[in-house]
């Protein structure tokens, strides 16, 4: 048996999409992972934002944050249908060592961003 870990997946989706059209691409690529045998155990939408650069000739995209649960072959299944999805300007794919930490603190993030910058550049010394 494969050793499972826990991922952070952020899906970053093309903004011209409508809202349904944007939540099909996320039903789509969460049954990816369920079907790959993963498991989804949180999920987050950020709805559209200017992206941090221009990706084909795009300036906004609409963001998801999922954590899901899977071996690699998941993550790996999971990866390349992300690539021939059109749909899907870009993702990224992070181990999470501590799910629900992890939860946590994006929770305590979206409530109260500018204290938690705050509290991060503090740590940092900035």
């Amino acid at each position: 048996m494969k050793k499972r870990n826990t991922y952070e997946i952020v899906m970053v989706v093309d903004a011209n999409l409508t809202d349904e059209e944007s939540q099909a691409v996320l039903g789509k690529h969460k049954e990816i992972i369920s079907n790959a045998g993963g498991e989804i155990k949180f999920e987050s939408p950020w709805g559209r934002r200017r992206l941090g650069y221009e990706i084909n000739k795009m300036k906004h995209g609409i963001y998801y944050l999922l954590w899901a649960e899977g071996d690699g072959d998941t993550i790996e299944e999971m990866e390349r249908q992300f690539g021939y999805d059109d749909k899907v300007i870009k993702f990224f794919v992070v181990i999470v060592n501590d799910l629900g930490q992890a939860h946590s603190n994006f929770e305590l993030l979206k409530a109260e961003p500018k204290k938690t910058a705050n509290l991060v550049s503090e740590k940092l010394g900035a």
